[in-house]
Parts: structure tokens; sequence; C-alpha cells
């Protein structure tokens, strides 16, 4: 049977992926949607769901790393939305589950609505701009997992009804 609470996180979770790095990266965010809402409203969507992938986890230890660009607005967005999704899942295996199912459905709406708005996905996926989309990937993944796992240990275990 399925967990009303699993899934109740879940859609949670994907609804607040739409504006978590609005609220960690307000000034840069606010500019796109200022130039992008009067012309392409899909588009702004795409760039919002899409804004949660930029930061590349692989070139930031690749490159010089220091410990204040670690905490990028892209990878606290992900621990929100992972702790958030955990916490109502409540439990610490539907807290993972909840927070991998949330990356999971957040990656498939970007792909889908960059396609239909007419985007050239591809090119993320080609050449020099692939490390920087895995490592954007993983970092949601790594993000969103952290968070799922800190939701479910602090809400505590999922008590079984029968």
């Amino acid at each position: 049977m399925v967990s009303y609470r699993l899934v109740i996180g879940i859609i949670v979770g994907v609804v607040f992926s739409f504006f978590t790095v609005f609220f960690f990266n307000m000034h840069s965010i606010f500019e796109v949607i200022r130039t992008t809402a009067e012309s392409d409203f899909l588009k702004l969507v795409t760039l919002l769901i899409g804004a949660n992938f930029k930061f590349d986890i692989i070139s930031f230890f690749t490159g010089t790393p220091s410990f204040a660009d670690f905490f990028a607005s892209q990878l606290l967005a992900m621990i929100f939305i992972g702790f958030l999704s955990g916490s109502i899942s409540k439990g610490l295996r539907r807290g993972l589950i909840a927070s991998a199912l949330v990356i999971v459905v957040n990656l498939l709406i970007w792909m889908l609505l960059s396609v239909i708005g007419g985007e050239d996905l591809m090119a993320l996926f080609q050449g020099p701009q692939l490390v920087s989309t895995i490592g954007g990937i993983l970092t949601a993944i790594i993000g969103a997992l952290l968070g799922g796992l800190l939701g479910g240990l602090i809400s505590g275990p999922y008590e079984e009804v029968y």
C-alpha cells in the first residue's frame, strides 16, 4: 500500500523545486524572471527548474575550491527540497525514497519542458557541456539525498498502521 505521506512529500518537493533556487539567490533569478516572463512562460518554467542543476560539483573539486563557494544556492536549495520531502514522508527509508523521486521527477520535467520549449537539450550532453551537466545533476542528487536523509532522520520512524 502506498503511503499518503510519501506521495505528499514527493508532490511538495516537486512544487517547491520550482521556487527554491529563487529563495536562495533572488537577485540573479529575479532578472531572469523579469526578462523572460513577458515573452515565453514555458521558457521561464524551464529556467526555474533548470536552475536547480547549475552548480557543478565536478569542476568545483577539479578547480581551486574555496569553502564559501561550496555553499552555492543550488546545493542549498536541493538540500532544502530533500529535507522538506524527507520530513513530510517521515522515516529514514521513506525520506531517501521521496528525495530521490523528487530529483528524478524534476529531471524528467526539466528535460520534457526543454524539448517542448524548443531548447537545444542535446547541446548540454555533448562536448564541453557534458561534464558540467553531469556535475549539476550529481550535485542535485547528492544534495537532495543528504536533505532527505536528514529530514527522515529528524522526523522519526514511520508508524505502520495495520
